[in-house]
């Protein structure tokens, strides 16, 4: 993208700088001038390859010489040439008035070259050396040749010398500058140039153009520049000519229709080439931005017919019949034009909105790409689930089958299942008939034992209480004995004392 470079470069940039911060112009259009001025030498300070611009000065001279009886103002040209910064800051009023009135013809291909400060001996050797290769763009070039120009005397030969210096420095560029290779459009900003100076100082300008006054843009593959000033453009129309911009909408015609190759030639493509040489001349002096003032002023001029026709017969005006409203008379459209005021900063201000927009826009394409990736995962995914549904169906299949053999099992085991049933539970009702008759002679034994045990355990607890009643008589009886005894024991000691008192007694 050249966004940067729109802003590095832009016809007004460095009116708020430092540089001019102390000067209140009262011409906005003088303030373009000085800015271009100062850009063109921001410029040249970083590019080592610059030259000086003696041969220009020296071809000025032989010009003078050779139309001194001409009413041309030879005192301010000549100054301007030998000076052309030193006017342009003293003067700049008078050398915005001056350009505007025209730059004479003889003059115009040298101040072309010493405004824009395209002398370059460096890049006219490389263009000399890329002169003797080949392009991949040669038969498009020539091709596009016959469309340049075909009622003009030095375009209109095929095999003339014309054709042949435009399509040297198509060719040349598109080798020069591989990135943008070639385009249509550019063919319209080098004819002027030619007609104007020789072959390889016309290359030195259009890179200029291209480089130093974000012409580039127009031309790259994804003409982002062409964009910008469309956008640009469109912002404008609704700014200045509200009406008009409300009628346009309304009949679905785009900027894009019609506009652009105003941008992509300098309405270079249809209009006299001796207005082209007059916007060339403004254009090199105040910058690109000039080339809105021109369209606006155009617009303006035709406004009530533009607002009476339809879709076709507008768009057929806007592309070819705006100019005829000034019957050939460029100073009145000069002049026109510079009455139009388009603040820098509201171009500033657009461009910026622009970017942010395309940064938006390419923000969102990011994330359009990350879908598209995700919806093709996605489908991929998809595609690999489809198979698995066919898999999982043949399987299906299958266990349907398997499962309708396994019913018909199940109703055969059923059928079986109830016949073994019935048979269990005749098996239960003859158990239990079984089983009630066996309780019952069980309960029947049960009893008679019981009634044995019951009459046992009587004749024992008789059999107890007697032996118990006994027991008792024997504890009584010993009880008895026990006493006996100890009587008889007693009774004994006391025989037996008496014995022993007998004894000795009888001793």
């Amino acid at each position: 993208m050249y966004f940067s470079k729109a802003n590095r470069f832009s016809g007004t940039e460095s009116l708020d700088s430092p540089t001019h911060s102390s000067i209140d112009y009262q011409d906005e259009e003088v303030a373009y001038l000085l800015a271009r001025l100062e850009e063109q030498n921001n410029l040249l300070q970083n590019d080592p390859k610059n030259s000086n611009f003696e041969s220009l000065r020296a071809n000025f001279q032989a010009i003078k010489n050779k139309e001194k009886d001409s009413d041309l103002d030879w005192d301010f040209w000549g100054k301007l040439i030998v000076d052309y910064e030193g006017i342009a800051r003293k003067q700049p009023s008078l050398l915005t008035k001056k350009i505007r009135q025209g730059i004479p013809d003889s003059l115009r291909g040298t101040l072309w070259q010493l405004i824009s400060k395209s002398k370059n001996h460096d890049l006219e050797e490389t263009y000399a050396e890329l002169l003797k290769e080949n392009t991949t763009y040669e038969k498009i070039i020539r091709r596009d040749l016959s469309r340049t120009f075909p009622d003009h005397e030095y375009f209109k030969d095929s095999t003339g010398e014309g054709q042949e210096s435009l399509f040297n420095v198509m060719k040349v560029y598109s080798l020069y500058d591989k990135e943008l290779g070639y385009c249509q459009g550019l063919s319209f900003i080098v004819g002027p140039l030619l007609l104007n100076m020789p072959d390889e100082e016309a290359f030195c300008v259009l890179v200029r153009l291209m480089e130093g006054y974000d012409m580039r843009g127009l031309y790259t593959p994804n003409m982002e520049g062409l964009q910008l000033r469309l956008y640009q453009f469109d912002q404008l129309l609704y700014d200045l000519l509200p009406k008009v911009a409300r009628h346009l909408d309304n009949e679905g015609i785009r900027s894009t229709m019609y506009a652009s190759q105003w941008f992509m030639t300098l309405f270079a493509y249809k209009f006299p080439l001796e207005l082209v040489f007059r916007i060339l001349d403004v254009l090199f002096a105040e910058g690109y931005d000039s080339i809105f003032k021109i369209a606006f002023a155009l617009i303006k001029k035709n406004q009530d017919f533009i607002l009476e026709f339809e879709f076709e017969s507008l768009i057929d005006f806007l592309k070819n019949g705006l100019f005829d409203i000034y019957d050939d008379d460029i100073n009145e459209l000069i002049k026109d034009a510079s009455n139009i005021k388009i603040p820098k900063r509201r171009l500033d201000k657009l461009a910026n909105h622009f970017v942010q927009m395309n940064k938006e826009f390419e923000d969102k394409n990011i994330m359009i790409d990350h879908l598209k990736r995700e919806n093709r995962e996605l489908t991929t995914e998809i595609q690999r689930l489809h198979l698995a549904v066919e898999s999982l169906s043949n399987e299906n299949s299958i266990l349907k089958s398997e499962l309708d053999d396994k019913k018909f099992e199940e109703e055969a085991n059923k059928t079986l299942i109830d016949a073994l049933q019935k048979q269990i539970e005749e098996s239960e009702k003859l158990v239990s008939h079984t089983l009630r008759d066996s309780r019952k002679q069980a309960e029947e034994q049960v009893r008679v034992e019981l009634d044995v045990l019951i009459n046992k355990n009587i004749d024992n607890t008789r059999k107890n209480q007697e032996l118990e009643d006994r027991v008792a008589e024997l504890e009584q009886l010993l009880v008895d004995i026990k006493i006996k005894y100890a009587e008889s024991e007693i009774e004994k000691e006391n025989y037996q004392r008496k014995w022993e008192n007998l004894k000795r007694f009888l001793d």
